[in-house]
């Protein structure tokens, strides 16, 4: 089962609040809705049963967060673009993440082969840019991903 799967939300059980690190989701009674017994953030259940929604907040956008089997992660699209339809989805993420980071290692060894022969400065230039890039873009998606 991919990590990044939408699973069934039950009233009956309780979650992680993703608004609070400690808070506990619990139903509140004779609703189809759930409330964190640490921050009161109050969500409601998507007609679906796959997702939840937070009532209330300041915000006019409306979080919507959707359950892994381990936290609830924030349910959001993607933004259009080149870029984001070339990476693909979240479920993909994972494995653009190990590629870059082989790829960063990889750049650094050379780095560091490139410090102990004599070599064109420009080229160690352009070697730490490319290592720069590559782990910006690591923690960035992330970061992303983290939501």
């Amino acid at each position: 089962m991919s990590p990044y799967q939408q699973q069934q939300i039950y009233l009956d059980r309780e979650y992680p609040c993703p608004c609070h690190l400690h808070g506990k989701l619990q139903q509140i009674v004779l609703t189809e809705a759930f409330g964190c017994d640490r921050c009161h953030h109050l969500f409601v259940m998507q007609k679906d049963s796959l997702a939840i929604e937070e009532l209330g907040g300041t915000s006019p956008y409306k979080r919507r967060y959707y359950w892994d089997g381990k936290r609830l992660r924030n349910l959001r699209s993607l933004p259009s673009g080149t870029f984001w339809t070339f990476l693909g989805s979240p479920q993909r993420w994972t494995r653009w993440i190990e590629y870059l980071s082989v790829t960063s290692v990889l750049l650094i060894v050379l780095r560091i082969y490139c410090g102990i022969t004599p070599t064109n400065h420009s080229f160690n230039l352009v070697l730490s840019m490319a290592i720069t890039i590559v782990v910006s873009t690591i923690i960035m998606l992330w970061l992303f991903d983290q939501g």
